[in-house]
């Protein structure tokens, strides 16, 4: 009831802190109440898991109209707060075009960030990308999309192997095939 109150009078809640305000928007967007969640991320101010979801929704089209150039300006904003998923979400956003003007270079630099940060993904889809070059999307089963989006990537297996370990080590249990098999593959060359 208090939160009802409170959403209906356009307020803060009372004593709702920032992360307070995510948790809550969090708790509705699990329950559907995706447009309510949202409302609640926006007044959130300064924490950045509500603004990096505020991004996914405009992505997505959860809870508000789709929007992808809405949505990088707020996977944006997260960044600069040193976000690491937004990051990687932005990068992705530059490898295919959305909300901005296609960027591979931008993009690894993305991805590069992003796993400082901690992002696992981020740094095993670096690896695949160095793994694989010009090939990276079509070994990732994407072939109805641009396959060259990696063109002027160079294969390099040695960094391809750095970036799959970091994933291992920030929890991608998954790429440890990967690392695995370059392993083999630069052992035998």
């Amino acid at each position: 009831k208090v939160w009802r109150d409170a959403e209906k009078s356009d307020a803060s809640l009372p004593g709702g802190s920032p992360r307070a305000l995510f948790e809550l928007g969090r708790g509705l967007y699990d329950a559907g109440k995706r447009k309510r969640a949202v409302y609640w991320w926006r007044r959130a101010t300064g924490d950045a898991d509500a603004i990096c979801w505020i991004g996914s929704c405009y992505l997505y089209g959860y809870g508000v109209k789709r929007d992808v150039t809405k949505a990088v300006e707020w996977f944006e904003r997260a960044s600069r707060c040193g976000h690491a998923e937004a990051t990687y979400y932005l990068a992705g956003c530059y490898v295919e075009g959305l909300g901005v003007e296609k960027n591979i270079v931008k993009s690894l630099e993305l991805y590069v960030k992003a796993a400082e940060l901690g992002e696992k993904g981020a740094a095993y889809a670096l690896g695949f990308i160095y793994r694989y070059g010009p090939y990276a999307r079509r070994y990732a089963g994407d072939a109805s999309r641009d396959n060259d989006a990696f063109r002027d990537v160079a294969v390099n297996k040695t960094e391809a192997l750095k970036w799959h370990r970091v994933a291992v080590e920030l929890g991608a249990t998954y790429a440890q095939d990967e690392v695995d098999a370059l392993e083999a593959e630069l052992a035998a060359a």
